[in-house]
């Protein structure tokens, strides 16, 4: 019996002292929107329970006995304070519960020698103000419908060994990470990325408020910046990884194109790199509307296939199939691999302090309630 509490003892002390040493600042959650929902529940729950004791009156009760307790009698400090104890502890492993159900994790790297085929891509998506105005029909603004398309690109992406960074554009380009590896690091990259970046957030905006990144001066769409930031760290990359060799790229440009200036001599330079540019444009024509009027074309879809590159309209339900398919059909670089990016999954830490903590809770209720529970 003493080994069987020496290894709960060893474990619990271990699991504790794991949770002790999280980087919390580092931690991802799977699966908040859960989380998030079961917490409004128990909100809402509690608050009707408060509302019922307000409200409604104690059976077998009366406001005073008629007699008066001498204070030697009464519960002194303590005994009024240990029985919110348990209460309080009841709460902490509540919230350590729900932290569990929102399915946190952290990104872990490993060493890993050998090669692999990739494709070697860069997602430039466009941040600008006027994707957060709304797609016609949807209720959804432009960077959520493209951002739910970026998603599902990816899922159909999985698996297929794309080294891609991810890149933010609006008035100023912004990189949020070099080339991965990693399908799930890279995935809640894009998911967590901001929908807009712009100065100041404007009534008819529909793009969710936590979704919009302040930036002074932000707000236009300038795609000449980032493509000319993007072909130098193309040039960066091939010359670390590849020794300065030509090979075969792409960069998928998620953008409604409407854009400042048209970048004819970026798309010049990255033809000449062998760099093929895609384009899945979220167009808002009201051609399908009915309107009867012929869309505008913008001219940074027009000159596209001139460069050797190609656009998918993303009105068209078969536009991502078709853009997974382009890309695929690229060749395949073979290159080392020397870091991977992992997921570690640490539920089992806030499990476990929920469980320690309600091992406490329960032998302090008792206390409170057999030495205290019934004293004025």
């Amino acid at each position: 019996m003493a080994l069987v509490w020496e290894t709960v003892a060893n474990f619990v002390s271990t699991g504790l002292k794991e949770f002790h040493q999280t980087e919390f600042g580092q931690v991802r959650y799977a699966d908040w929107d859960l989380a998030v929902s079961l917490c409004v529940v128990i909100v809402v729950l509690l608050l009707l329970k408060v509302v019922a004791l307000l409200v409604r009156r104690r059976k077998y009760s009366r406001q005073h006995s008629g007699h008066f307790i001498s204070l030697k009698y009464r519960r002194g400090f303590w005994g009024k304070a240990l029985p919110i104890v348990p209460v309080l502890l009841l709460g902490m492993a509540l919230l350590m519960l729900l932290v569990a159900i929102a399915d946190p994790f952290l990104t872990n790297t490993e060493e890993v020698s050998g090669y692999v085929e990739s494709r070697i891509r860069v997602d430039l998506v466009d941040t600008s103000g006027s994707m957060a105005w709304e797609f016609p029909g949807t209720g959804k603004s432009k960077a959520e419908v493209s951002r739910d398309a970026h998603l599902e690109f990816l899922d159909m992406r999985r698996g297929k060994n794309d080294r891609v960074s991810l890149w933010l554009f609006s008035t100023y380009p912004y990189k949020v990470d070099d080339f991965v590896l990693d399908d799930e690091l890279y995935y809640f990259q894009v998911r967590d990325a901001p929908y807009v970046t712009t100065q100041r957030i404007d009534k008819a905006m529909v793009v969710p408020r936590e979704k919009v990144k302040i930036i002074p001066a932000e707000g236009d769409t300038n795609i000449v910046r980032p493509l000319q930031a993007i072909i130098r760290d193309f040039d960066l990359d091939s010359a670390q990884v590849a020794g300065g060799e030509d090979r075969r790229r792409a960069v998928l440009i998620l953008t409604d194109a409407a854009v400042d200036e048209y970048p004819d001599a970026e798309f010049a330079e990255l033809n000449r790199r062998n760099i093929v540019p895609y384009i899945i444009f979220i167009n808002t024509s009201d051609l399908r509307g009915g309107s009867g009027f012929a869309p505008v074309t913008p001219k940074l879809i027009e000159k596209i296939r001139e460069y050797g590159g190609d656009y998918f309209d993303i009105g068209d339900t078969d536009s991502l199939a078709r853009a997974y398919q382009a890309i695929d059909e690229r060749e395949a670089v073979r290159i080392e691999v020397k870091h991977r990016a992992l997921k570690v999954p640490i539920y089992a830490r806030f499990l476990l302090v929920a469980i320690t903590v309600l091992l406490v809770a329960i032998p302090v209720g008792l206390t409170s309630e057999v030495f205290w529970g019934t004293d004025p």
